[in-house]
């Protein structure tokens, strides 16, 4: 429940909503007397003027409400509220200058977060606006030892410093506050309202003058004043860490500069960029000068709870924390104690509910109220969290809560994400795979999670707090809990990421399992191991652990698991560059599939085994292999499979020359990874995609969709990936003549290839740097990056790539006008590219064998291997290698008046491989 009038509690009563656990004891803090700590004002105090002027005092009598019609004294070293400051002022300056009605102006935020200061020090800047009076009362409505003011004594307050004669103060209400409006009717005055309790309270105060300014600082979000009177609220957040650094300096009055400025922002940080914590620290440190800033860092790091010293003289954050939360009624205090046990960045009702033991509904009418009392925040509607130092202060509550309590808590808390996260993957895991069973009889309540898009956003919301409970449970040594949670987040994360998550989390079961003696666990925990490593590109990681899963699986005699891990064993070596041991994996498990009638399964290994045929060139059996997988994946309804064989059946396309083919597969497979919330299947397609449109000359559409593909990669803690965008983009800048950020591209993905230990990614993009050398005019650069990609492909066997390669060095020695030499290197590219069975690499290989004839002045065989190449290029697509072909065998009939063509011809060398192989020399 959010009613409007949710800031509007009459003094005495409370929102008791919410209910005590079954077998919970009465909260001791509502039958235990404590003795409170205080706080009053000073109008001349420093840190008043820019934290709130808030000191701790013991109990007193009670003072009559004060009311002045001068304001307290303003300060000199405000800062860090630029911006809601100026707002402010433009806003009331405007409308003051119209003879326009001026709005009311609610400030709320948390407790130290400098309402009172930016009130006043904004009264001081308009105070000339408003010659008929500036008056300031405290509402007291979180003073200690006193409750809020009554409107009636306010108001009396106020007529009084209006010059009413005392006996002539009407004594009811409603007659006060009609006389007020009356004494105010047709003048600028300005009143500041402080530390006001709710509507109920400041309602009867206002001015009905509409040159009037009124501003009002809260504790608590004054919705029922905007609803009511149309109130412009400004709502203050902590400040920047600029601002926050530059408080702190201004408060304690000394340069920071170097190893200080740097202490300066992490001990901001440690502050929470709350300004009254921040003042204080500065107020400790002011009159040391002999103290450095990493004093107090060092401090506040060794603290057990930060708070303990955040104080100055007798002035505490603390106190201020206490004077909100001794307000609330018993029930909420409890719920905000069991809300700082929560170990995750933020919580929505389901979560807080199960903490509690009550109902979602109750949850959520307590998170109502303690976000409209500022002690919790609401980043994204329906999800909350707590200040770092409001949970600190929260903790410290808690601690003296009983231990059983808390533990309770805990476990309830624990079980509510353990059963959303088994209830999301069973929607999100594909079918004919095994899932770990629902826990029948839950405590915990779910929101509705009864389709794949809503486990898709359940788990985007809650993975951080997942893994918050994942470091739990292991620091815990809560083993059956622990493996339960990762293998409940497995299918999660290895489509959404991220994959270090995944690979800490999987490590975790494998170590509970380890210690519990559960062979089964520890064998699905090594398998799920091994896949990401596969993912992230650490091949030897990945063969560790899927190997000794094998082991596993064959001595507990698990035969579809055994089968499921020889397919992912057989893509880490080919990936590896064994593509005998991958198919030899593969075959064994196609087998076990067979013999299980596992369709799913025999659907999964085809479609691997149709990589491992392309690379070894048989593509004609490798199309054929993938059509099965294709029609298995489309009978049984298995949209994950049917994306996954389409985006490597449309790379074969690509290596066969079939490119329009191939750009329709990929954006058939891409819109079904979108559908299904894969990311990872997204970021592959966008890079299959991005290739076959460089091979068509789509240069500015491949950007688009290189730099989408880069991002998701980057998320994901992909670097294979990443390495194949960043290949494919320097071959973009190439070829639009970004010569400079085709440089950087490329080496930034040799870079990662060379720390993956990928060796086709190496050479390929070593000898994407050899076509950028040569159109640079660094032609020994560009012989060094091709010599040392050749190696590499011969020494993996990539006739392909060998083929590329070749075909670079001859466009090399055609520019050093050795075109006989050139000619040789292109017969022996031409024979590769033919055993690869790669049409633009063997009409690459023509083409060069025709510039070549033209330059040795035999134009008759020139236009015909010209005429060839174009041919090739027209029926693969290749338009703009077609053109570039046409127009030099056009050059051959015209005595050499073309022949400038030769010298800087097109740069041919593409990405040849591609998880098809479809990555640039890498694999995806």
């Amino acid at each position: 429940m959010m009613p409007a009038t949710a800031d509007e509690p009459a003094p005495g009563t409370e929102n008791r909503s919410g209910t005590r656990p079954a077998g919970d004891p009465p909260d001791p803090e509502a039958t235990s007397p404590t003795a409170e700590r205080q706080l009053r004002a000073h109008d001349n105090n420093r840190v008043y003027q820019a934290a709130g002027d808030q000191y701790i005092y013991h109990r007193h009598a009670p003072a009559p409400a004060a009311v002045s019609n001068t304001l307290p004294r303003d300060t000199a070293a405000f800062t860090g509220r630029d911006q809601e400051l100026r707002t402010l002022l433009d806003t009331v300056a405007e409308l003051a200058d119209q003879a326009r009605m001026i709005p009311v102006h609610a400030i709320d935020g948390m407790p130290g977060i400098g309402k009172s200061a930016l009130a006043i020090h904004a009264g001081h800047l308009l105070g000339h606006r408003f010659p008929a009076g500036q008056f300031f009362i405290d509402l007291h409505a979180h003073s200690p030892g006193r409750g809020p003011v009554r409107p009636t004594d306010a108001l009396d307050a106020l007529l009084s410093a209006d010059g009413v004669d005392p006996t002539q103060i009407p004594a009811d209400l409603d007659s006060r506050a009609a006389l007020w409006r009356g004494r105010m009717a047709g003048k600028k005055a300005l009143l500041i309202l402080d530390n006001a309790a709710g509507r109920w309270q400041v309602e009867p105060l206002l001015p009905g003058a509409a040159g009037c300014l009124v501003l009002i600082t809260s504790r608590r979000r004054l919705t029922g004043l905007g609803a009511r009177h149309g109130a412009v609220t400004l709502p203050l957040n902590t400040l920047s860490p600029d601002r926050a650094a530059a408080l702190f300096a201004s408060m304690a009055a000394r340069p920071m500069t170097g190893t200080e400025a740097d202490a300066v922002g992490e001990l901001v940080r440690l502050c929470g960029f709350l300004p009254l914590a921040i003042c204080l620290l500065a107020a400790k440190l002011r009159p040391e000068r002999h103290w450095l800033v990493a004093d107090l860092v060092r401090d506040l790091t060794l603290a057990k709870h930060r708070l303990a010293e955040m104080h100055a003289e007798d002035v505490a954050v603390a106190a201020a924390f206490d004077l909100s939360y001794r307000l609330l009624p018993a029930g909420r205090r409890r719920f905000f104690r069991r809300l700082s046990l929560h170990p995750g960045p933020d919580l929505d009702m389901y979560a807080a509910a199960a903490l509690d033991g009550i109902s979602p509904a109750g949850a959520q009418r307590q998170l109502d109220a303690l976000y409209h009392d500022n002690l919790l925040d609401q980043p994204v509607r329906g999800r909350y969290r707590m200040h770092d130092l409001i949970g600190d202060y929260a903790r410290t509550r808690a601690d003296s809560d009983p231990a059983g309590d808390r533990n309770r808590a805990l476990v309830r808390m624990l079980d509510h994400y353990q059963h959303g996260a088994q209830t999301a993957n069973h929607h999100l895991s594909r079918p004919g795979h095994q899932q770990p069973p629902i826990p029948a009889g839950s405590l915990a309540t779910l929101p509705g999670l009864h389709s794949r898009q809503q486990a898709l956003a359940w788990m985007d919301a809650e993975r951080n707090n997942l893994s918050a409970c994942a470091t739990l449970l292991s620091a815990g040594r809560e083993h059956p809990r622990t493996i339960a949670l990762a293998a409940a987040m497995a299918t999660y994360l290895r489509i959404a990421g991220p994959w270090d998550l995944a690979i800490s989390l999987h490590e975790a079961a494998v170590t509970a399992a380890g210690r519990t003696g559960d062979r089964r666990a520890l064998a699905s925990a090594l398998y799920e191991l091994g896949i990401i490593h596969c993912s992230t590109g650490d091949y030897g990681s990945a063969t560790e652990a899927l190997h000794r899963a094998l082991e596993l699986h064959q001595q507990l005699d698990q035969g579809r698991e055994v089968a499921d891990t020889l397919t992912q064993l057989a893509s880490v070596r080919w990936r590896s560059g064994d593509h005998r041991g991958a198919a030899r994996d593969l075959k064994r498990a196609l087998g076990l599939y067979e013999d299980q009638r596992n369709l799913y399964g025999q659907a999964n290994a085809l479609n691997e085994l149709g990589v491992v045929q392309h690379m070894a060139d048989d593509h004609p059996t490798a199309v054929h292999t993938q059509r099965r997988a294709l029609a298995i994946h489309i009978d049984l309804d298995d949209p994950q499979g049917h994306a996954d064989t389409l985006n490597r059946f449309g790379a074969g396309q690509r290596l066969t020359g079939e490119y329009p083919p191939a750009i329709e597969a990929h954006e058939r497979a891409l819109a079904i990874y979108r559908e299904l919330g894969n990311r990872f299947g997204q970021a592959r397609a966008l890079n299959f995609l991005s290739a076959a449109l460089i091979e068509t000359g789509e240069y500015a559409a491949a950007e688009h969709v290189l730099t989408r593909a880069l991002e998701i990669h980057r998320d994901l803690g992909y670097r294979q990936g990443q390495a194949n965008a960043l290949n494919y983009l320097g071959i973009v800048h190439r070829h639009t003549g970004d010569y400079a950020a085709a440089e950087q591209a490329l080496a930034r993905a040799l870079a990662l290839y060379r720390a993956l230990g990928s060796r086709p990614g190496q050479a390929d993009a070593l000898n994407q740097v050899g076509a950028l050398r040569r159109l640079t005019g660094d032609r020994q650069a560009a012989a060094r990056a091709h010599d040392e990609a050749l190696t590499i492909f011969r020494q993996i066997g990539d006739r392909l790539g060998q083929a590329e390669v070749l075909n670079g060095v001859g466009q090399l020695l055609l520019a050093d006008d050795r075109p006989a030499q050139a000619l040789d290197r292109h017969r022996q590219a031409l024979q590769l590219a033919r055993r690869a069975q790669n049409p633009r690499a063997e009409a690459h290989s023509i083409e060069g064998i025709g510039r070549c004839a033209l330059r040795l002045g035999n134009r008759a065989e020139a236009a015909e291997k010209l005429g060839q190449a174009q041919g090739i290029y027209q029926r693969i697509g290749a338009l703009r290698a077609a053109r570039t072909a046409a127009e030099l065998a056009a050059g051959t009939t015209t005595d050499g008046r073309r022949r400038g063509c030769v010298g800087r011809p097109e740069p041919w060398s593409t990405p040849h491989g591609c998880d098809v192989p479809a990555a640039p020399g890498g694999h995806e």
